[in-house]
C-alpha cells in the first residue's frame, strides 16, 4: 500500500513558504527604505532555494503528489508575478516587462492544465530550463539596485554599488537583466505553444501521465 503523502509534507511547508514570501516581498520592495531592498534580496534568494529543495525532498523520500506539484510551481508562478508587480510599482522595473512575464506564466498555466486533461505531458525545452534561472537572477539584481538606489549597504560611488546604478543606455545593469529575462520568457512560451498546438486538435482525453512541472 503507497502512503498519500500529507498536507503538512515537509515539501509541501516548502512551497507553502513561498506564497507566505510573497507579500512579506511586496512591502518590503514598495516601502524600500534602507535596508528593505536588501532584506528583499536574502529572502527572494532564500525562497528560491526552497524551490529546489522541496522536489529533492519529495523525490528522495517519495512524497511526490498531485498537490505537491501544483503547490510547488503555484508557489513559484505567484512569488514571482508578485515580486515583479512591487518593483514595478517602485519603479525598478518597467511595466510592460512584468506584465510580458506573467501574461506568459497565465498562458502557459492554461495550456498545462488543458495537457493535464487530456492526460498529456508537455516537456519543457531548452528555453523554459533557462528562463527560471535568468529570471532569478535577474529579480535579485534588481532588488540591489533599489538597495543601491535607496541609502542602503550598496549605496556607495564604489562598486558593485555604482555598476547596479549607473545607467548603460536606455537600462541599468539589472533592467538589461531583466530585458534578457522577458526574451527567454517569450522564447519560452513560444516554445510550449509550438508543443501544445496538436493538443488543440484533440476532442478526447488520452491516457497518459500529468505534467510535473514548468519551469
Amino acid at each position: 500500500m503507497i502512503a498519500v503523502p500529507s498536507l503538512w509534507s515537509t515539501p509541501n511547508l516548502l512551497s507553502f513558504s513561498r506564497i507566505i514570501a510573497a507579500p512579506i516581498l511586496y512591502a518590503l520592495a514598495v516601502a524600500g527604505g534602507r535596508y528593505g531592498f536588501l532584506a528583499g534580496a536574502v529572502l527572494f534568494v532564500a525562497a528560491s532555494i526552497t524551490d529546489t529543495l522541496d522536489g529533492q525532498i519529495a523525490r528522495r523520500r517519495r512524497l511526490v503528489s498531485p498537490l505537491g506539484i501544483y503547490l510547488d510551481t503555484t508557489s513559484d508562478k505567484i512569488l514571482v508575478a508578485v515580486l515583479l508587480i512591487a518593483l514595478a510599482v517602485a519603479h525598478l522595473a518597467p511595466g510592460w516587462m512584468a506584465a510580458v512575464i506573467i501574461a506568459r506564466e497565465i498562458l502557459v498555466t492554461g495550456l498545462r492544465s488543458y495537457a493535464a486533461a487530456l492526460g498529456i505531458v508537455i516537456p519543457a525545452g531548452g528555453w523554459g530550463k533557462a528562463k527560471t534561472l535568468i529570471t532569478i537572477v535577474a529579480l535579485f539584481l534588481v532588488l540591489l539596485e533599489g538597495d543601491a538606489r535607496q541609502g542602503g549597504l550598496l549605496s556607495t560611488h564604489a562598486a558593485p554599488g555604482s555598476l547596479l546604478v549607473a545607467p548603460i543606455g536606455p537600462f541599468t545593469v539589472a533592467v538589461w537583466g531583466l530585458l534578457i529575462a522577458v526574451v527567454w520568457t517569450v522564447g519560452s512560451g513560444a516554445e510550449y505553444i509550438r508543443e501544445a498546438i496538436p493538443l488543440l486538435n484533440k476532442s478526447q482525453p488520452v491516457a497518459g501521465p500529468i505534467s510535473a512541472a514548468d519551469p
